[in-house]
């Protein structure tokens, strides 16, 4: 049985002409014929009664009617349902980010914006560290990454977003709580609360090439690995932290957050994926991404 003898049966069924039918399917009479007979033949079953003018179904016929209506029915769902993936609109996306990028700004309005966009997508997010992210990716149990200062790979692509520059994360209620921005001299004798090299190591570099450049030695009381970690001593009063802008979307009780005027150093967000691996609902998101980065810098 082939897919056009089902819906050749259905025309005829419903237009109760072979004529009619084959004006409406743009098919010659005779073709049409021709079908219907071999499908009755592989069927062993008289689908049609033949009328002087027109045709009428059988008890067999109606019966198989039915069932093909809700076969061409499905069918014609599978068919606009794969025409949306192959452009984007039905599917699913799988994605990572860094969580200290998803409480306010680019990630957040790019993710609501996408799924007001495209309703057909299955838009499946999973809060990871970098780590994790890039493993994931790489074995494809995820489509893309949102990550800061990625490294170079021979197997992933990074698309540059956003810059977020750093703060200093000091105990509210100290002295320096009471300043609205402060120089790295002022942070003399301080204890920093900072973060291992493995943990982010460009981020580490530029900050302490940023110390060596004042003539600024940092007194390290504890090396962590995630900034949540970090932030928990600072709240506790342990000591005073550099850390990422965004965090001051969430700050932590007791935590208050001061610019370094003689400190630039930033961290890129980017969107990476493996290279040759763009699926055209990963095409669409990143598309809303580039462009709500774009507006962000025009802002500025």
């Amino acid at each position: 049985m082939e897919l056009r003898q089902i819906q050749y049966f259905v025309a005829i069924a419903e237009a109760e002409h072979f004529g009619r039918a084959a004006v409406l399917l743009r098919v010659a009479q005779p073709a049409l014929t021709r079908q219907i007979k071999r499908l009755e033949a592989e069927l062993d079953l008289q689908l049609f009664e033949r009328l002087p003018r027109g045709v009428r179904l059988t008890p067999a016929g109606r019966t198989l009617l039915v069932e093909f209506r809700t076969v061409h029915g499905q069918i014609a769902r599978a068919v606009a349902t794969a025409r949306a993936a192959a452009v984007g609109l039905h599917g699913a996306l799988r994605l990572g980010f860094i969580e200290a990028a998803a409480w306010h700004g680019l990630v957040p309005d790019a993710i609501r914006a996408f799924r007001t966009g495209f309703p057909g997508v299955e838009l499946t997010l999973a809060a990871l560290p970098t780590a994790e992210q890039l493993a994931a990716l790489r074995q494809g149990q995820m489509d893309a990454a949102l990550i800061y200062n990625p490294l170079p790979a021979d197997d992933l692509a990074a698309i540059p977003l956003v810059r977020h520059p750093v703060l200093l994360a000091v105990p509210a209620g100290t002295a320096l709580a009471d300043r609205a921005a402060v120089r790295l001299a002022d942070l003399a004798g301080q204890p920093l609360i900072g973060f291992q090299r493995r943990a982010s190591p460009k981020l580490f570099d530029d900050i302490h090439a940023s110390f060596r450049a004042v003539g600024y030695t940092p007194r390290y009381i504890a090396e962590l690995m995630a900034e949540t970690e970090i932030l928990a001593l600072v709240s506790a009063g342990a000591g005073i932290a550099i850390v990422n802008s965004s965090q001051m979307w969430r700050p932590p009780h007791g935590v208050s957050f001061i610019p370094v005027t003689d400190m630039t150093v930033s961290l890129q967000l980017a969107l990476v994926h493996r290279k040759g691996h763009v699926s055209p609902v990963l095409d669409h998101f990143l598309s809303i991404l580039s462009d709500r980065a774009a507006g962000s810098q025009d802002a500025d």
